[in-house]
């Protein structure tokens, strides 16, 4: 009898994304997921009104500080598989150094090889290349989030063999009918108009994903239309308190409602009864866009989108832009609520794609590829 496979997924926070793929592990006899944060929560970056820590599995809390337990732990197993997720903390730089020096096979996953240099010291431009060096020089195998994580790989030298795109997953088989139920709730609740339109987007509210951008374009709809429409931004974050500035500086406030963070799943009926998702960022390495198809609403993204990149055909299963065409975006999102029938095509195409990626495939590649 063969010996179980166990694959150790280190991260900082729990993220409720990264719960979708490690819900898959819960269950299955042929391998063992351990799930190990460096905190519990983190008030400070996200509000989730949940445990989701331990959701589907009981959590390993290693610190921030250097716990040279946790260390040991991973040098000494060396039948198990070890992910580390990205290079947040003291303790996982220095695994990822440890791992290097010893020569032991260990997997990293990211989803932030963000290219653009500016506003970083040369210190910390020289950490950053002589981090993905020690990565590229290591016994490891790299997964990346999407296509754009995967090009910026392949543009510092990476070779194939060594990277594998691992996108973020998430649920497809959600019950459309339950989210939609709640449609009066909603509607009611952000105040949106008899017979209008209801507009939904969220994430971290930094300058890169783009809010600003999108608060702008629907400054240049018609003022008819804006007299339609109620615009959600869900989220919590360093740009909240400009984009309240910006809002009432155009003069927005009946049309532009900011949303802390909501619960993952009034988020998701948010999202489903809303008539357009819009993902305007100037860079996010995934994103959004993903949870929109899957809701079945018909999706607006930027190219500077990871996930619009990686899962979108324009026309076909939604709409691209480039990211600081204001006028593009406001022209999109008038015609898509021109037009139902086409609105609705594009829902639908963006189901039937995000039903081609279940968080099931995403176990599949760990399961292939990681050693």
């Amino acid at each position: 009898m063969s010996q179980k496979l166990v694959i150790n997924l280190i991260q900082d926070l729990a993220t409720p994304h990264n719960n979708t793929l490690i819900e898959q592990f819960v269950g299955r006899e042929d391998v063992t997921l351990k799930v190990w944060y460096a905190e519990s929560n983190d008030k400070s970056r996200y509000q989730w009104s949940k445990d989701i820590t331990n959701q589907y599995l009981p959590a390993y809390i290693y610190g921030s500080r250097i716990n040279f337990a946790f260390l040991r732990y991973c040098l000494t197993r060396r039948e198990e598989r070890f992910v580390i997720v990205g290079w947040m903390n003291t303790n996982t730089r220095l695994l990822h150094l440890l791992f290097f020096l010893l020569r032991r096979p260990y997997n990293h996953w990211t989803d932030l090889p963000n290219p653009r240099q500016e506003n970083r010291t040369l210190i910390r431009k020289f950490l950053r290349w002589a981090s993905y060096k020690l990565l590229l020089y290591s016994n490891c195998q790299v997964f990346g989030v999407g296509r754009t994580t995967m090009n910026c790989f392949r543009a510092w030298g990476y070779p194939e063999r060594k990277i594998v795109n691992l996108p973020i997953f998430i649920g497809v088989n959600e019950d459309l009918v339950v989210y939609r139920k709640r449609r009066g709730e909603i509607l009611e609740r952000f105040k949106v108009p008899s017979h209008g339109f209801l507009l939904s987007a969220g994430s971290r509210l930094v300058r890169e994903k783009g809010y600003d951008l999108l608060i702008h374009a629907i400054s240049l709809l018609p003022a008819e239309l804006r007299l339609k429409i109620k615009v959600v931004l869900v989220g919590s974050g360093e740009e909240l308190l400009n984009l309240a500035e910006q809002i009432e500086r155009l003069g927005l406030q009946k049309v532009v409602h900011l949303e802390k963070w909501m619960d993952i799943e009034d988020f998701k009926a948010l999202i489903s009864n809303s008539d357009i998702f819009i993902h305007p960022a100037r860079f996010d390495s995934y994103g959004g866009t993903t949870l929109g198809m899957a809701l079945g609403v018909a999706v607006i993204g930027s190219s500077g989108a990871g996930a619009a990149v990686d899962r979108m055909e324009h026309g076909i299963n939604g709409l691209l832009y480039e990211p600081t065409d204001v006028q593009a975006l406001a022209g999109y999102i008038e015609q898509l609520l021109d037009d139902p029938v086409r609105r609705q095509r594009l829902a639908t195409a963006g189901r039937k794609t995000a039903l081609e990626w279940p968080p099931s495939r995403g176990v599949d590649i760990l399961l292939k590829h990681s050693i």
